[in-house]
């Protein structure tokens, strides 16, 4: 009997195990590298493949220097893939356009080689940013008319990249930051901009509790649909309190937010981007972001096995 019992319990238990690795496979979450940036790029995979993740969206420095960047020479990146694959992880996103400004030449030429960059390393999703809309935030915005020319460059050089993602089959999926994707609202109004398949939104529920106070914003739903991306971060506070808690100690509602996107059909990569709080990112405690990050994923993994699995059950 007790044999018999005990199998029974180890035959759940395999089951239950398969039913939940079966349902992450519907989803892809990952952790960036940007917590850990001051640290060397090897801790940072150490600490994330310890936690638990299996993907990796790499920074384009750590500890002062370049490490996922088009800086990197052959050997640097021949070198690169093989600590990324010794790590056990897959790299599946980064960031694009951050370290340059794309209305410049010399800025769409940095776009289109990080592009190139995130091809060769076979990652099919990108996360950009439009333009800043503060002289000082929270409370100088441009002027109108130095804001529109900005906009109307950004958008001109925003083509040029898609195409070149087109070419690639890399998909941009630009986030809220301000200005022209400051809330769903807006983030639809900039799809409709530039038409494309290869140009998408990166939710990020933090910034948009972070920069504009809403929380949760009202107009998901209508966005869902072109959502082909999340970065995690939480939020606590008023507008531009600057407390990005660990996930799920904050007041982003984030099992509402991944019911909404996968009744809309969300498969997409998630990546965990803060998780810094009140404390200052760049000198915090490797040992500390590795438990904090271990912590986010324990949160997140049974909201996402729950809608991915109801979502399978519907397809």
């Amino acid at each position: 009997m007790t044999s018999t019992r005990r199998q029974f319990a180890q035959a759940a238990a395999g089951l239950a195990g398969w039913r939940a690795a079966a349902a992450e496979e519907r989803y892809q979450l990952g952790c960036q590298t940007l917590p850990y940036r001051a640290q060397p790029l090897a801790r940072a995979l150490e600490g994330i493949r310890k936690a638990g993740y299996r993907y990796v969206m790499p920074n384009h420095s750590h500890a002062g220097k370049p490490a996922f960047s088009p800086a990197l020479d052959a050997a640097g990146r021949a070198s690169l893939r093989r600590q990324i694959g010794d790590a056990g992880l897959a790299p599946f996103m980064s960031f694009v356009g951050l370290t340059a400004d794309i209305r410049k030449p010399e800025g769409l030429d940095t776009y289109m080689k990080e592009l190139d960059l995130c091809a060769e390393f076979g990652i099919r999703t990108v996360v950009g940013i439009g333009p800043w809309y503060y002289d000082k935030f929270p409370t100088v915005p441009k002027r109108a008319r130095d804001w529109e020319i900005e906009t109307r460059e950004f958008y001109a050089a925003q083509e040029k990249g898609v195409r070149r993602a087109e070419q690639l089959g890399i998909t941009i999926a630009v986030k809220p930051h301000t200005g022209i994707t400051a809330n769903a609202k807006a983030c639809l109004e900039v799809v409709r901009r530039i038409v494309s398949d290869r140009f998408q939104i990166c939710w990020d529920a933090g910034n948009v509790s972070f920069y504009e106070g809403i929380h949760p914003d009202p107009d998901l739903p209508d966005l869902a649909p072109h959502v082909k991306a999340v970065c995690i971060k939480d939020h606590k506070g008023m507008r531009a309190e600057a407390n990005f808690p660990t996930p799920g100690e904050g007041q982003v509602d984030h099992d509402l937010m991944f019911r909404i996107l996968f009744s809309a059909g969300f498969r997409y990569p998630i990546a965990v981007e803060r998780v810094d709080g009140t404390d200052d990112a760049s000198k915090m405690d490797p040992d500390l972001i590795d438990r904090r990050i271990a912590a986010a994923r324990n949160f997140l993994v049974p909201i996402l096995d729950k809608y991915a699995s109801k979502a399978g059950a519907r397809s």
